[in-house]
């Protein structure tokens, strides 16, 4: 595992739970499984890896946070743009499943390709692009109803 790695586990996170201190918790657990499939499997990517390990910490944090709420201290080493407007992507969060979160995250966040995706979860090309396009229909619509101008053919949300 290179910082790359851990800086896409630390990314995963941050996105998924906008939970800073959790976010690290979480990234270093999943270093843990990270290093440890890498030891039973030198030939996998360690993109597949990071997939796979996010996954399963996902799993097992994921029902214990309430979405959509900015948890992050100023204190905690994040540095977020004080321009940076969070609401749209919360707003997803809050209502997105699970696999269209995640989706989203590895794909567009950290670049992972769909193969690499579907290798880490077991899944085919096809799945992960339904995931995939289903996400994007919802957080574009949330884009769409929080930056469209007024006017003609438009309407106050």
């Amino acid at each position: 595992m290179d910082e790359i790695d851990i800086r896409a586990l630390a990314l995963f996170f941050f996105f998924a739970l906008l939970d800073d201190r959790k976010a690290i918790e979480c990234s270093i657990q999943a270093m843990i499984i990270c290093q440890d499939r890498k030891k039973r499997n030198p030939n996998i990517k360690n993109s597949v890896a990071v997939i796979y390990a996010t996954s399963k910490i996902w799993d097992q944090v994921h029902l214990k946070f309430q979405r959509g709420l900015p948890n992050s201290s100023m204190e905690s080493g994040w540095l977020v743009p004080a321009d940076l407007d969070l609401g749209s992507w919360r707003e997803f969060q809050k209502n997105a499943t699970n696999d269209e979160l995640q989706s989203v995250i590895w794909s567009k966040v950290l670049n992972y390709s769909d193969l690499d995706i579907s290798e880490a979860l077991g899944l085919t090309i096809g799945t992960v692009r339904y995931r995939l396009a289903r996400a994007y229909r919802k957080l574009g619509g949330m884009t769409h109803q929080v930056s469209a101008p007024l006017g003609k053919g438009t309407r106050n949300v």
